[in-house]
């Protein structure tokens, strides 16, 4: 080969890389780039209001309309249980709910959507699932995510759960027998508790509690209000049962294919839309409680540490049953027992 062949040649080369290098990045003169959202709760919930919907505001306001996101309430496009599908397809761009939702596909959606009693504090999921050991936990549920086509942002936004009941339970001796509604780890508490797991979709929850198809929801606490649960439900138990944490998660291609910068508005969103949503829900929680023991007649019971105590022996085996759904599930429990000793959570002394 003579020198300018070579010469001839490296151009080439240099050429194809550049190409390479740009490959799948979205053509900045071609247009905004428009994404569809479908949200997994409904459009009064907390979730829908502080943490997704703060989401898509963040990306559309910031991209200066370079990326706009639409969102939708849940089975506009698909049912709630088909988004992962979905996304997965690029029949809608963003998925949004929890992760029991994706169960079928990620294994670790049964660790990621939150265990009974493991955290006390909102602060306490998102310092574990998102921070500790610099993202660790983070890293092995988006791994998961992306071996299936999609990429799980930094967007956790717990909330409490508490068992809301048609009439008041004082003991948890007087779970046993009840019809209630749970979804991801919920079923597997329940049955420990000696009641009857169902499984309803959000939507369906009044009309269950106030006909008695079930007993019992297992929701977040604020949704006593939110879908006016005070109406059918005059129990709500405290402490916390858990968290449930609302995730976002994006077709993988589809953010592959943003420019760098874009990304980058994407990621810092999601982060600070899952801080707004901790923030918000924090300091209405406590409000919206109050206003459905005066004005709705709500009972809240506050169980003793004594029987407390219960719940957690029933939750603890739990933990053991998430290890074994796969490899990354058992290294996430792991890490879920070395925080929960680190922090003194009451939980720790049943862990083995």
């Amino acid at each position: 080969m003579n020198h300018k062949s070579k010469i001839q040649l490296a151009v080439l080369l240099m050429t194809l890389l550049a190409v390479t290098a740009c490959a799948g990045k979205s053509d900045p003169e071609a247009g905004p780039i428009r994404w569809k959202a479908q949200a997994g709760m409904p459009a009064n919930s907390w979730s829908y209001e502080y943490q997704f919907s703060k989401f898509v505001e963040l990306v559309n306001e910031r991209s200066g309309g370079r990326l706009v996101i639409e969102i939708f309430p849940p089975g506009t496009i698909v049912d709630a249980y088909e988004q992962f599908s979905a996304v997965q397809r690029k029949a809608i761009e963003v998925g949004m709910g929890v992760g029991g939702y994706n169960l079928k596909q990620i294994p670790e959606a049964y660790i990621e959507q939150g265990l009974f009693g493991t955290f006390l504090e909102l602060e306490d999921v998102v310092d574990f699932y998102i921070h500790y050991k610099e993202g660790a936990v983070y890293e092995l549920l988006d791994a998961a995510y992306r071996e299936k086509g999609c990429h799980l942002l930094r967007s956790l936004g717990p909330s409490h759960l508490s068992l809301i009941t048609q009439t008041p339970i004082y003991s948890v001796a007087e779970i046993k027998g009840l019809k209630i509604k749970g979804s991801g780890a919920q079923p597997d508490l329940i049955k420990n508790l000696g009641a009857v797991p169902v499984t309803l979709a959000p939507a369906e929850h009044y009309m269950a509690l106030q006909t008695g198809t079930v007993d019992g929801l297992i929701v977040p606490s604020y949704t006593i209000g939110t879908t006016h649960l005070w109406d059918v439900g005059k129990g709500l138990l405290r402490p916390t049962l858990g968290q449930v944490a609302g995730n976002i998660y994006v077709n993988v291609e589809a953010y592959d294919s943003l420019p760098d910068d874009l990304q980058e508005i994407v990621e810092d969103a999601a982060e600070e839309a899952m801080m707004y949503y901790v923030e918000t829900i924090t300091r209405n929680l406590e409000e919206m409680l109050e206003t459905a023991e005066k004005e709705h007649g709500v009972t809240i019971v506050t169980l003793s540490d004594e029987e407390y105590a219960k719940i957690l022996k029933a939750a603890a085996p739990i933990l053991d049953l998430a290890a074994e759904r796969s490899p990354r599930s058992a290294e996430i429990i792991k890490l879920m027992k070395e925080y929960l000793l680190e922090k003194g959570s009451p939980m720790s002394r049943f862990l083995q």
